[in-house]
């Protein structure tokens, strides 16, 4: 079945996969805004000053997003 054998190349790409320290950030990022609360005001940006601030990172004073 093709179907089968795409899928199974697809599962076998993901397994080797190595994510990059900007996914995994990226990925922190989601994790966190997909956790909020309905009423929260927490924004994408905000998440992303606070990670910066708990992992020491001073992307935003360099002009990085």
């Amino acid at each position: 079945m093709p179907t089968t054998l795409a899928l199974d190349a697809l599962v076998a790409r993901a397994r080797d996969h190595r994510m990059s320290p900007n996914e995994r950030r990226a990925q922190r990022v989601s994790l966190i805004m997909g956790l909020r609360g309905e009423k929260s005001t927490l924004t994408r940006e905000s998440v992303e000053v606070i990670l910066d601030d708990v992992e020491g990172r001073d992307s935003h004073a360099a002009g990085q997003p």
